[in-house]
């Protein structure tokens, strides 16, 4: 009867106690935000426990916070690379090996790398087709540049565009010509040889035309100069150019014959001299 009556008693202590005990440490409401790196394990929940995080597993990831599972990381394989591996919260970035570059979203896939002249096709590489061109590796074709009638200064290939004379010349040339100088201030960016040579032939013929124009009439002043210069030397000798030439045929064969026409002929010899010096 005593025992009935402590049975009674602890049972509802023993119950009161179980309600009132805590349950696991890790355990969480249903509704747990995991972070990054992590999953939620809700298998609990349907035992009316609390859920847990769990850490991804290796070659695994989650790359935001309350996942309830972890994705499996890319693997660049293949003619594939890692560019970045793969961490708990990141997956893995993969780019092409050399000789192939990346295309679609994310590199999902690799072609071969094509070169200047050419562009990538579904079957590789394709030589850029005539009237196109492409000059940047691994760039597309794209079409050449159309120029008036006869104004193709350069034809176009698959590596470079077609020059047009009108859009080789630089718009600000300066068309200043000096006459006090050979230089020539002007410049020409571009192929446009042509142009150049015959601005050169223009100048050098307009200043061979001024120089004609200025020395023929200073030669031709300086000779009469001249000429009367000497004129009015054989005036103030009082001999005219006939008889000094006569003069010196008959000296040439006599002797002086007085002293005092020795010094006189030196003095106009010296007097004649000294016109001419100055």
């Amino acid at each position: 009867m005593a025992a009935a009556r402590a049975g009674q008693v602890l049972l509802p202590a023993a119950l009161l106690a179980l309600a009132l005990s805590p349950g696991p440490a890790a355990a969480l409401p249903c509704v747990a935000d995991c972070p990054a790196g992590t999953f939620v394990e809700s298998a609990g929940c349907r035992r009316g426990a609390g859920a847990s995080c769990r850490q991804c597993p290796a070659g695994t990831f989650s790359s935001a916070a309350g996942r309830s599972a972890c994705k499996l990381c890319r693997k660049c394989e293949g003619i594939f690379k890692y560019l970045k591996e793969c961490s708990s919260k990141s997956d893995a970035e993969c780019t092409c090996k050399d000789g192939y570059r990346c295309s679609g979203d994310g590199c999902t896939h690799c072609d071969r790398s094509c070169g200047v002249g050419q562009e990538s096709t579904g079957n590789g590489c394709q030589t850029c087709q005539y009237g196109t061109f492409n000059d940047q590796p691994n760039g597309s074709c794209k079409n050449w540049t159309k120029c008036s009638t006869n104004q193709i200064l350069e034809p176009g290939t698959a590596e470079k565009d077609v020059i047009c004379k009108h859009a080789s010349v630089n718009p600000t040339l300066a068309t200043t010509l000096p006459t006090t100088s050979l230089a020539i201030p002007f410049s020409i960016t571009g192929p446009g040889k042509d142009l150049q040579t015959d601005i050169i032939r223009i100048f050098l013929t307009v200043a061979g035309l001024l120089c004609i124009v200025f020395l023929l009439p200073l030669c031709i002043c300086f000779g009469v100069w001249q000429k009367k210069k000497l004129h009015a030397v054989f005036k103030k000798m009082h001999i005219t150019p006939e008889q000094s030439i006569q003069e010196d045929d008959t000296c040439s064969c006599r002797f002086p014959e007085e002293e005092q026409g020795e010094y006189q002929d030196r003095g106009e010899s010296t007097e004649f001299r000294d016109f001419l010096v100055n």
